[in-house]
């Protein structure tokens, strides 16, 4: 037996209307087609008509206007008596075209008198603005315009035509003619209504029969729905199959079932490899997805799923506050750094986050907890920074020991020269005590570097500090250098230590002059970077320049480019800019100078 075909309900109202339509469409097409081969095929014979006329009007006005009026020795005469002269001699020629051509508007533009003459005597009103624009372009371009105007029968077809005599556009001839003075638009009024009586008749028998096979659907959706409801309690039933392109949905509801299954097992065994504990809770509390890590570090029980928070984690557990912020004031809460004893009575350090869920329709419901024990890595960090100190100290003990055996070796040399001589020489005594002040402000550098003055944070004008900066310089190194400043004045004040933000500035310059011994040029520029809300100084050199090799260095403790330099005035700036939660960064190209460039907050709760 042959099965029979089974024709789906959207292919039976896709033919029926199918038919009807192409009917439709293929006579509204072909009628429209004659309608608009029709209305180009008299524009184009009214726009011909126009041209000939104005064709005719240019042979009748024989040589040229501005001839003429010199001709008759009208040049000495007012404009007004030159247009009653020309009138004479133009409209004329106008009215006897008019007599040939009734419909058609005839007449002539007169560039140099500002003119238009149509065979009436309102020289005055007889062009508007629209028209004044058009005469101007067709004098400049030198060429002919068509315009089409208005709708069907109120239209109009308008023919601007330079008007040349001896290689000069002297004005415009316009010829124009309304579109009322031919029926081709009645004709087309009843192709129209035609033409609109059969889409009707095709719409009202397409709504008729499309209603009837319609109702077929939706008595047979109606036997499905029930399925439906129950596969929403219940992911592992299957729907039963149902004719036409109702079984193809039934078909794919059941494969979406089976997927969102296979992604619910999918999501458990993800969640049980993450070494994270993540807990999902709902809107009403209750506990919707809790991971192995979760229920072994919240100490939660097996049948944690469904049951509130506040009875799992207890009053006294700071996850319990932390998701209550979340749920009431739906708050993201990012990295904050929690001491929590676990059931062991062990302390771990976590970092925990809380993140809200939403619905794409905004609807709140719900948010994510997700803790990351970093106990081990906070040992680890612990122990790095523990090595780190003893190899600073290290590098610090070498640095003093070599910085201090210098001035002290100079000092012996002199004091066993006094034993045999007996006699302290004067540029002894002056080479000692520069070595006992180099000493002096080696430990003092120290003392700075190793236990920094409490910071006395205040907002305070950057370009006013820069000012009492440069002041003082000016004074003790003037002549020296050049200086160029180049301050924004519309940066916000900053979070400073204005004692300490002087002495970074003092450091960098004194850096700057010692890299121009032979003088130079020092720039000194600020501004404001908005997106991060810091505020920048920038100090430039054209001194010597640091080596690439030395950069990375240049900010450690006793790391110097000059013999005699203590290698700790870089090495402070750097601390300070960074005990204000800022950064510092350094360019410099051998032979043409140095940059530096520090940051500073507009805020005070960053």
């Amino acid at each position: 037996m042959i099965p029979k075909k089974n024709i789906y309900f959207g292919n039976r109202i896709l033919i029926f209307v199918s038919l009807l339509l192409v009917f439709t469409v293929l006579l509204t097409i072909y009628l429209m087609s004659i309608i608009r081969n029709s209305e180009l095929s008299l524009l184009e014979h009214q726009k011909a008509r126009l041209n000939q006329v104005a064709y005719v009007f240019d042979q009748s006005v024989e040589g040229s206007v501005g001839d003429y009026i010199s001709k008759n020795e009208m040049d000495e005469k007012g404009r007004h008596e030159q247009i009653s002269f020309l009138e004479n001699y133009i409209n004329p020629v106008i009215n006897s075209i008019n007599r040939e051509y009734p419909e058609v508007h005839i007449g002539l533009y007169y560039s140099d008198l500002d003119v238009y003459f149509d065979g009436t005597q309102a020289l005055k009103e007889n062009y508007s603005l629209r028209r004044k624009k058009v005469f101007q372009a067709v004098i400049t371009e030198g060429s002919s315009i068509a315009q089409s105007l208005g709708q069907e029968e109120s239209g109009l077809i308008e023919i601007y035509k330079p008007f040349l005599r001896n290689g000069k556009v002297e004005g415009v001839i316009r010829s124009a003619e309304y579109l009322n003075e031919t029926s081709y638009y009645t004709k087309r009024r009843e192709i129209e209504y035609t033409v609109y009586s059969i889409i009707v008749l095709v719409i009202i028998t397409g709504i008729t029969g499309s209603v009837f096979i319609f109702r077929q659907l939706v008595n047979q959706v109606e036997n499905i729905k029930d399925g439906v409801k129950l596969l929403g309690k219940d992911l592992n039933m299957t729907l039963p199959p149902a004719p036409g392109e109702l079984g193809e949905i039934v078909n794919a509801i059941n494969g979406l079932a089976h997927k969102i299954a296979d992604l619910n097992v999918y999501n458990e065994t993800m969640l049980g490899a993450i070494d994270d504990a993540i807990l999902v809770v709902d809107v009403g509390g209750r506990v919707m997805i809790a991971n192995n890590m979760a229920r072994k570090l919240l100490n939660l029980p097996e049948d944690a799923l469904g049951r509130n928070y506040r009875a799992l984690l207890g009053p006294s557990s700071p996850f319990t506050e932390l998701v209550t912020r979340s749920l009431i004031n739906q708050e993201n809460l990012k990295d904050l750094n929690v001491s929590y004893i676990n059931g062991n009575h062990n302390i771990l350090q976590l970092v925990v986050s809380t993140s809200t869920l939403f619905r794409p329709d905004g609807a709140f419901i719900g948010m994510v907890l997700l803790c990351r024990d970093i106990t081990e890595r906070m040992r680890m960090r612990e122990k790095a920074q523990r090595q780190e100190r003893l190899a600073s100290l290290g590098k610090l003990v070498t640095g003093v020991a070599h910085e201090i055996r210098n001035p002290l070796t100079s000092i012996s040399c002199y004091i066993q020269h006094w034993q045999n001589q007996h006699i302290p020489n004067p540029a002894a005594l002056a080479t000692m005590h520069r070595e006992v002040a180099r000493l002096d402000a080696l430990v003092d550098q120290l003392m700075y570097f190793a236990k920094p003055a409490e910071a006395r944070f205040a907002y305070k004008d950057i370009n006013s500090l820069i000012e009492e900066v440069l002041g003082f310089f000016n004074e003790i190194h003037h002549g020296k250098y050049n200086m160029v400043k180049n301050l924004a004045h519309d940066t916000p004040r900053v979070w400073v230590d204005p004692e300490q933000i002087e002495r970074v500035m003092v450091n960098i310059l004194f850096n700057a002059l010692q890299a121009m011994p032979e003088g130079g040029t020092i720039f000194v520029s600020t501004g404001y970077v908005s997106d991060q809300e810091q505020v920048y100084v920038s100090i430039a050199d054209t001194g010597c320049g640091i080596p690439k090799e030395h950069l990375a260095h240049l900010f450690d403790p006793f790391f110097s480019g000059r013999p005699k330099g203590t290698g700790l005035g870089l090495a402070i700036a750097h601390e300070i800019i960074l005990g204000h939660e800022g950064n510092i960064e350094v360019e410099s190209e051998v032979g043409k100078g140095t940059k530096f460039t520090f940051y500073l907050n507009t805020r005070g709760d960053v």
